[in-house]
């Protein structure tokens, strides 16, 4: 036999579900959403790589996890910057076949675009914009938003069939 669910339980539990992934979307994803999203419109400047390289660390799991290291040198009204970032958020993965590519891809010596930030020049990316697995990631907040609902929705539902 199945214990009945408290009502009270439900109710907190979804608001705690609902408030933490609200606050995360508006305080944490949001804003790296936005940013990566105006990093399209910025500026761009020629630019060179200057180093290209694989890191390879390991996480807590054990596991081998690689990432690109590229830098790159650009000018913006005669003063010099360099940069590291291909995306405005870098990240590793367990595929190094990607991250060779990517390390192929920005070979040293290869010039590049350049997008830099109008308001900080040392602010720079080769990729702007958010890339898929990114914009997935930064949705993982309404997902919580949406369990909490359905959640209420649910108990609303037992409450009123008797279920």
């Amino acid at each position: 036999m199945r214990k009945k669910q408290s009502v009270l339980g439900t109710l907190i539990f979804a608001a705690i579900f609902f408030v933490g992934g609200f606050m995360a979307y508006q305080h944490l994803t949001k804003p790296l959403a936005e940013e990566a999203e105006a990093s399209e419109e910025w500026p761009t400047v020629e630019g060179v790589i200057t180093y290209s390289g694989l890191n390879k660390s390991r996480n807590p799991d054990g596991n081998d996890m690689y990432s690109a290291d590229v830098q790159y040198e650009y000018s913006v009204d005669g003063q010099k910057y360099s940069g590291g970032n291909i995306e405005t958020m870098d990240g590793s993965t367990s595929s190094r076949s990607s991250v060779k590519k990517t390390v192929r891809k920005y070979a040293v010596g290869t010039k590049v675009a350049v997008y830099y930030d109008p308001e900080f020049p040392n602010t720079a990316v080769l990729e702007p914009g958010i890339s898929f697995l990114f914009g997935l990631l930064l949705k993982l907040p309404i997902v919580f938003c949406v369990l909490s609902v359905l959640m209420v929705l649910g108990l609303f539902k037992r409450m009123l069939f008797g279920r």
